[in-house]
């Protein structure tokens, strides 16, 4: 009996440091619901913020410690508050970036809108800024929404501002509304993931639309699902995929939450089951 106690000892002292070993998880947390923008009226939207209160609230429920919230970001909030962000990250981390506002896709490629309601944020570019400084990337992007732009002057100017880095300048080009309009609904699969450590949720299927929810201030379908999942115990694959699962049957089949791209290790965002699963 004293063997076999020693060799369970043994044991449990060798492969509980992998076993249960997790990486540290830092998380970037914008949202727009565009309430600054006096001028448009039509940008406006219903829950991003309460959608981004949803998941911090969750997370810290979770015990995930190292999140940060930034709301109405101007481009200005993206230029520091990403920068600050990504600089923080160690090779060993795992960065996570959830988004709720408008997103528009250009000629196949993702772009955020900043609370100045003119200025367009690539996600590839942050993607590619998250994975070179830490060891793999989440994206969860609820940002599928009506086309809100679609019926102004097609020769309306908006910026695209790509966030270049520590120097802390804006790279700067210019695109019209009739380059939205071509576009179509909804957002387009990233094309630039292979080789990333890398994986993107979005909260519907390319070129379909999430909704926003039916009452203000009280969260998407999609958030709500997402905040009940994120603070259990499980893997990041049983999260996405619960998530798509009961957003799915709450829209009745509307709305499909849809995964891109892999990480090549487990993430336990809020911790590992206390007992293993048969």
């Amino acid at each position: 009996m004293i063997i076999r106690l020693a060799f369970l000892c043994l044991a449990v002292a060798l492969i509980s440091p992998i076993q249960f070993a997790r990486a540290e998880v830092r998380v970037l947390v914008m949202a727009s619901n565009y309430d600054l923008i006096d001028t448009d009226p039509e940008l406006l939207l219903a829950n991003p913020i309460a959608d981004a209160d949803l998941i911090v609230s969750a997370m810290e429920k979770g015990r995930l410690r190292n999140v940060t919230l930034i709301k109405e970001p101007q481009v200005e909030d993206w230029e520091d508050g990403f920068n600050r962000f990504v600089a923080s990250l160690a090779p060993d981390d795992v960065a996570m970036l959830y988004y709720a506002g408008h997103g528009f896709q250009i000629e196949g490629r993702n772009y955020f809108l900043a609370s100045d309601g003119v200025s367009l944020i690539p996600l590839d570019h942050l993607v590619q800024k998250m994975t070179e400084k830490a060891q793999g990337a989440i994206i969860v992007v609820d940002a599928c929404r009506n086309n809100p732009l679609a019926d102004k002057d097609g020769q309306t100017t908006l910026g695209i501002r790509t966030i270049t880095g520590a120097h802390r300048s804006i790279d700067t080009e210019t695109i019209t509304l009739n380059d939205i309009k071509k576009a179509g609904p909804g957002l387009a699969q990233l094309g630039n993931l292979r080789g990333l450590s890398a994986v993107v949720l979005f909260s519907t299927e390319p070129g379909n639309v999430a909704e926003d929810g039916d009452k203000p201030g009280k969260g998407s379908p999609f958030a709500k699902a997402l905040a009940k999942e994120i603070k259990k115990r499980q893997s990041l694959d049983e999260m996405m995929r619960k998530t798509a699962i009961k957003v799915n049957r709450k829209t009745d089949g509307r709305q499909s939450p849809w995964r891109q791209g892999d990480l090549p290790f487990d993430v336990f965002l809020a911790g590992m089951r206390a007992l293993p699963i048969p």
